[in-house]
């Protein structure tokens, strides 16, 4: 990347009239939009990022598929987009305050590393390491 960058924390309303849902996610309404723009190449990274707990959720929950919708809706809007025009990269973290150890019926470490995978990052790991890993992520 190229130049400065100007970074957005935005909080998202919870419902159609004014926030930015999720049909497919179940109707969901991620709490943030973190919006980073680069200054020199007008290119964008939009990601939706929603702290969870996630003791009781069940992980094949809509809302932990998020991740992959958004890059759909990226696909598709890149195909839309004229060539010179700023492009728009989309992601949705799920930020745990729930410790991986706490989560029922998940197993072992390799588990955790699944779900970073799946974009679900864990508060407990501390600021520095889950931003870290979300920057990284979505670069």
């Amino acid at each position: 990347m190229i130049g400065p960058r100007s970074l957005y924390l935005l909080r998202n309303a919870d419902r159609e009239e004014k926030g930015l849902g999720f049909a497919l996610a179940g109707n969901f309404y991620p709490d943030f939009l973190l919006w980073l723009v680069d200054d020199a190449s007008g290119k964008q990274w939009l990601t939706f990022v929603d702290p969870k707990g996630l003791r009781n959720l069940d992980l094949s929950h809509p809302k932990l598929g998020l991740y992959k919708e958004v890059k759909t809706l990226q696909a598709t809007l890149a195909a839309q987009t004229k060539p010179g025009e700023s492009h728009l990269v989309l992601n949705a973290f799920i930020l745990s305050p729930t410790k991986f150890t706490d989560l029922l019926n998940v197993g072992d470490l390799a588990k955790k590393i699944e779900l970073e995978e799946r974009h679900v990052l864990f508060m407990e790991d501390g600021w520095q390491i889950y931003l870290k890993k979300l920057f990284e992520k979505l670069l």
